[in-house]
């Protein structure tokens, strides 16, 4: 019995952003908007530059409390921000899930 390693050089994984990701940081608005603790978010989308950016509010005419931003870096490399109102970036990570738990520790910190 042999093993053959087979080399596909058009095979590419799927990275990027995904429609899961995007469900996660929503759901984390839903559930601080049922506690009240925020009213408004906004999503920008600019597929030129490759970035997004969710942004959440505690109300809808206040400056914006917490933004994860999700950009382009590469054909195959995303990096993810987290910034908060009055620190500035709070945290920056290649991983989605270590960006994403800095910011639900800062939303559960409004609870």
């Amino acid at each position: 019995m042999s093993f053959t390693v087979i080399n596909n050089p058009s095979y590419s994984p799927e990275t990027g952003f995904t429609n899961a990701q995007f469900k996660r940081l929503d759901g984390l608005y839903l559930r601080a908007a049922a506690a009240k603790a925020l009213n408004y978010r906004a999503v920008e989308v600019d597929f030129d530059e490759g970035l997004a950016r969710y942004t959440y509010y505690k109300s809808e005419s206040h400056a914006p409390y917490l933004q994860f931003i999700i950009r382009k870096v590469g054909p195959k490399t995303m990096m993810y921000e987290v910034f908060l109102h009055g620190k500035g970036r709070i945290a920056k990570s290649g991983v989605f899930e270590r960006a994403f738990e800095r910011l639900s520790s800062e939303i559960e910190d409004l609870f």
